[in-house]
């Protein structure tokens, strides 16, 4: 058992360097851009949004974080499984290496993000607002962030675990469930959702809503969600 657990550690390691060794490209060009905005431009004018430009770097980067989280959690059965696999890896030890390492992925992620962020306010204080409101502390900001870009990661994950064990009609619904937890997390989290779903629905956030609530109804879809990649590719046939 402690070789076993070894090795999910190892495998936890190995995956969030190799990952996270991709993410600095994407990391340093919205950097960049960002930087870039706010000195030669006016940021109002091309966010086109007066309040989205004082929410600063957190807000900026929050969608290429989703976006690149989804990309990796979709290559990661196709890719990780197969290789680690072909390595004498159990695909138990895969599974639970490649949960640990999106977490702390995530967390990584959002650590960057504060950083950042804290050096934004130190060089250019502004009133720094997101989506859980004023007063929202760093901590809750961070948890809250990080909860919201590992559940992107579930998402490609589940479309991934579909693609690599099922082709056709099986996908179609591992694709589904993946846009279902992305919308239903959008709906515990965000005050103003405008996705177009959201608008064809005329969907509103809850009112109120205690957080409490919100982590855990949260945590249920994660679970949900691990269990069914779990049940997925426990016994996939691995392409060699």
């Amino acid at each position: 058992m402690d070789q076993s657990k070894r090795k999910d550690l190892k495998i936890a390691f190995d995956m969030t360097f190799m990952q996270l060794g991709w993410s600095t490209w994407m990391i340093g060009i919205v950097l960049l851009l960002f930087v870039g905005l706010q000195v030669f431009t006016d940021f109002k004018l091309v966010l086109n949004d007066e309040e989205a430009a004082f929410q600063g770097f957190i807000h900026f980067i929050e969608n290429p974080y989703k976006i690149f989280m989804l990309v990796v959690g979709i290559l990661s059965a196709p890719k990780f499984l197969s290789w680690f696999v072909k390595t004498g890896v159990t695909r138990k030890d895969y599974f639970t290496g490649a949960a640990i390492a999106s977490a702390a992925l995530s967390a990584i992620f959002m650590i960057i993000a504060l950083i950042i962020a804290g050096i934004e306010q130190l060089i250019a204080p502004v009133d720094f607002v997101t989506f859980l409101g004023e007063g929202a502390s760093w901590f809750l900001i961070f948890i809250v962030y990080t909860l919201n870009i590992f559940v992107y990661y579930l998402a490609g994950w589940l479309i991934g675990a579909g693609y690599y064990r099922f082709d056709g009609w099986g996908l179609l619904f591992y694709i589904i469930g993946a846009l279902v937890l992305i919308f239903m997390m959008d709906l515990l989290w965000s005050n103003e959702l405008e996705t177009p779903l959201h608008r064809l629905l005329s969907l509103q956030a809850p009112e109120n809503l205690s957080i409490f609530i919100s982590f855990g109804i949260s945590f249920v879809f994660i679970a949900l969600s691990l269990w069914v990649i779990r049940a997925t590719t426990k016994r996939v046939r691995v392409k060699l």
